[in-house]
């Protein structure tokens, strides 16, 4: 048996694996990508943890140390004609290459033509077909086949994990192995399926023209019919645990596991329930997007906050993400020791349902009837009336509407004017989150609030708190602050001696540390202080601080400041791998207006592969602006990296004008600024 699992990208994941030898025996792959990619995958952005290129190699790394494999997904069910873009193949160049650096062994596709692309360029790579590519037939599966030929994988429909007669027939057909997704809950035959995956495609492409904006209506309608058709629920082509020998029998033995959404201990749970082939209780704590009973951390994501950000710039209003925070727990269970013989007695060993189901055959209702209940009433209806309003909802595009305009009323009763969902806060958690605030920038600050707010209050009532408590609140501001800002978290935590180490470990820490401030504030209460960090403390640097070099280059006139920008402009486009970190910021227009010496103004024009500059006012294409106001002094500090433009955006130095989100895209940029300088200065 081999199976699959799900990768979150969380080292703690990888020490299970490496401390239970019998997961490790099981266990052939894990699978996974970045947030955002040149295809998009099967999950939208913003409940993916955001990853730089350098610790997803040293992840995959203690994976291939293991003796484990890695799975790339390249599954996106919709690139929207940009895969015949010369830029777009060429970025996909540079990931296969990178790809291939890792030594990873399996690329996984859904569209035939990157399968051919990836097999022309990068031949090593055994390829995967998606579950997207819906393989449910024998001649769609023997297609395949030609494509990816004998060493590669098919993950067939999971439509077809209860149909054993056409199973049996693909697998005597096909050389090449054949995988079965075993615990994902979409609906049998689902009408959603395919516009579901491809509207997650779009949110987590890096050229997607909403820049990752996304609403998950096919997981409302889903839910819908879940809560108020219980036997969906059992029609749903799960596999559970126990009767995965009954596929190993009929010559399938490669079993994914699906969950990158999830933390590690329901990973955990999950491929230790698959690798024992047992599982004694609710299988919904398995089974993924079964009921929705989830850490609310993880239901609202690594990168919430910025995809509210997002959501207010489309024109979707604040407190639309408190409405999508507070849906109810729905604590569905099903039985996992009623479900003894339901795959031996299953009709037809499945090969009728897509005819019979619902029509003439009700064996799915009847199991519903005994394995399958709900402990409390009130809770379901309290959640059967909220996924109905939701649904309403989003279907009537209130979410563009001011919130007096809407005709639709919540099912919750309004809370305190003081409460996010109506948890109350103890004092010092309160003056903690107002203090806290100062980390986020102005026009973020709101959907922070709510987003965090929202989050504390459910995960307090999850466990069981009568208050939103200052530690817990601290554990989840760490959690969903955005990025850019994750260095500045950690330093004021210091400034009010929190110890660290009680909410972070080492690797969170360090990673934190390595970014870039985010506002000018931290950055130069940290050097005014003397503080490093080492092992998760703060003691003082015993030599004194050297003060920043000042630009000494002379440029007092127009002529020089020209003729320097040149250099500099020259050098920075020299710069290794600066095409790969334009590419999703781009196109991209930064005004700099000199308030003090107005001929001196210039502009700069991110292309997907360079940066163009000019003297001026830009006149060129269209393309979002960023404009920045600011004096003589304070632009040479940011070409030498004595500052950065964020940094002084957030300190007021600059006066900005445009997408603040935009600005903070441009964040892995920066360290590039004094690398250019340096050569332009030396040539």
């Amino acid at each position: 048996m081999r199976i699959s699992l799900a990768c979150n990208w969380k080292l703690d994941l990888l020490d299970h694996i490496e401390n239970e030898s019998s997961l490790k025996q099981n266990l052939y792959d894990l699978y996974g990508a970045r947030d955002l990619s040149f295809t998009g995958s099967g999950r939208p952005f913003l409940l993916m943890p955001k990853k730089e290129k350098v610790e997803i190699e040293g992840y995959i790394n203690k994976i291939h140390n293991l003796n484990l494999r890695f799975t790339w997904l390249w599954n996106g069910g919709c690139l929207g004609y940009f895969k015949f873009n010369s830029n777009e193949q060429t970025k996909a160049l540079k990931e296969l290459d990178w790809l291939d650096d890792m030594g990873v062994e399996y690329l996984t596709v859904s569209d035939p033509y990157l399968a051919e692309f990836a097999k022309n360029y990068h031949p090593k790579l055994k390829l995967k077909v998606s579950v997207i590519s819906e393989v449910n037939s024998l001649t769609r599966a023997l297609e395949w086949e030609e494509i990816i030929g004998k060493n590669g994988v098919l993950t067939l429909s999971i439509m077809l994990n209860r149909n054993f007669p056409l199973l049996k027939e693909i697998r005597n057909a096909v050389k090449c192995d054949i995988e079965l997704l075993t615990n994902d809950c979409c609906l049998y035959e689902c009408p959603f399926r395919f516009f579901h995956y491809t509207e997650c495609s779009h949110a987590s492409q890096t050229h997607d023209v909403l820049e990752g904006y996304y609403n998950d209506w096919a997981t409302m309608a889903c839910q819908n019919q879940k809560c108020f058709n219980p036997e969906q629920v059992i029609m749903c082509r799960w596999i559970q645990p126990s009767d995965l020998n009954k596929y190993i029998d009929i010559g399938i033995d490669y079993f994914k596991i699906s969950g990158r959404r999830y933390g590690t201990k329901w990973l955990y749970r999950t491929l230790k329930a698959y690798s024992n082939k047992a599982y004694d209780g609710n299988l919904g704590e398995i089974f993924n997007g079964y009921s929705f009973i989830s850490d609310p951390l993880e239901l609202a994501g690594a990168q919430f906050s910025e995809f509210s950000a997002k959501q207010e710039k489309m024109g979707g209003n604040p407190d639309d993400q408190g409405i999508m925070l507070s849906v109810p727990d729905f604590k569905a269970i099903l039985e996992e020791k009623k479900l003894t013989n339901f795959i031996q007695n299953f009709p037809f060993q499945g090969s009728r349902c897509n005819e019979n189901c619902g029509v003439t055959c009700f064996y799915c209702y009847e199991i519903a009837k005994k394995a399958y209940y709900l402990p409390s009433e009130a809770n379901a209806e309290s959640y059967k009336n909220y996924m109905k309003y939701l649904y309403d909802y989003l279907n009537t595009g209130e979410m563009f509407l001011p919130k007096e305009k809407r005709k639709l009323k919540s099912p919750v009763k309004e809370v305190e004017s003081n409460t996010y969902a109506g948890i109350p806060w103890e004092e010092d958690a309160r003056e903690f989150f107002e203090e806290a605030m100062v980390i986020v920038p102005k026009d973020m600050q709101k959907a922070a609030k709510q987003g965090i707010g929202f989050t504390a209050e459910r995960t307090a009532e999850k466990q069981s708190l009568r208050h939103v408590n200052k530690d817990l609140l601290i554990s989840i501001f760490i959690q969903l602050v955005p990025q850019p800002f994750k260095h500045d978290v950690v330093d004021f935590l210091i400034d009010k001696n929190i110890e660290l180490s009680r909410f972070m470990n080492n690797e969170d820490i360090n990673y934190a540390i390595s970014l870039p401030y985010g506002t000018e504030m931290m950055a130069q209460k940290s050097k005014e202080k003397g503080l490093v960090i080492k092992n998760s403390k703060i003691i003082k640097n015993k030599t004194q601080i050297q003060k920043e070099t000042e630009v000494k280059i002379i440029m007092n006139t127009k002529e020089e400041w020209e003729a320097y920008l040149t250099r500099f402009m020259t050098t920075y486009n020299e710069l290794p791998d600066l095409s790969q970190l334009l590419d999703p910021i781009a196109p991209l227009v930064f005004q700099y207006l000199i308030t003090d010496r107005p001929e001196m103004s210039y502009w700069q024009f991110i292309e997907k592969d360079k940066m163009n500059w000019g003297m001026g006012e830009y006149s060129g294409p269209d393309a979002p602006k960023i404009i920045h106001k600011t004096d003589f002094e304070t632009i040479q500090k940011v070409n030498s990296g004595e500052s950065d433009p964020i940094q002084a955006t957030m300190s007021g130095t600059y006066v900005v004008e445009g997408d603040v989100t935009k600005l903070m895209a441009c964040a892995p940029l920066l360290p590039l600024n004094a690398k250019a300088h340096a050569k332009a200065v030396e040539k």
